[in-house]
């Protein structure tokens, strides 16, 4: 537990600026009027575990790694679309308890089997189409972990 909360700690750190470009892009819940994920059209491809570079790849773009820790790494990936930081977990509960704390900052988030991507909604969009996953915000993943929905910072 020590390690994935340390982990979780250097995620936010090294985040902040990912949650910054994720709430300065628009994000408000985007949620369904039924307290839904965020809808998008079909899923995209199924996903599998991937590693940075392979994402990074898909997404035309080379990451530059900015977090690594024993659960999780993540890296910064500049396209001509714009900026997205990809997130990539060891396991499938380090990615939830990471999705779980980071929802409480806001933002909108591409999640797929052990990675998650953060950007905006429109970019997040058109990712899914290469890499698969579901566009969720935040707001979602806070009622899905049945912890009530945060009443600052999202609009």
């Amino acid at each position: 537990m020590r390690t994935l909360r340390h982990g979780l700690r250097v995620a936010v750190s090294l985040g902040a600026g990912a949650m910054v470009l994720a709430m300065g892009t628009g994000c408000g819940t985007g949620g369904s009027a039924d307290g839904g994920a965020r809808p998008s059209q079909a899923d995209g491809p199924e996903t599998a575990p991937a590693s940075i570079e392979q994402i990074g790849s898909k997404m035309g773009c080379t990451p530059q790694v900015r977090g690594k820790a024993v659960d999780y790494r993540q890296a910064i990936c500049t396209t001509a679309s714009g900026k997205y930081v990809l997130n990539t977990f060891a396991s499938d509960k380090a990615q939830q308890d990471w999705l779980e704390y980071s929802s409480m900052y806001g933002g909108t988030y591409l999640v797929g089997t052990r990675w998650v991507v953060v950007s905006s909604p429109q970019l997040l969009e058109a990712a899914r189409q290469r890499l698969g996953g579901r566009v969720q915000d935040a707001e979602s993943l806070h009622r899905r972990s049945g912890e009530p929905p945060s009443t600052t910072g999202t609009t």
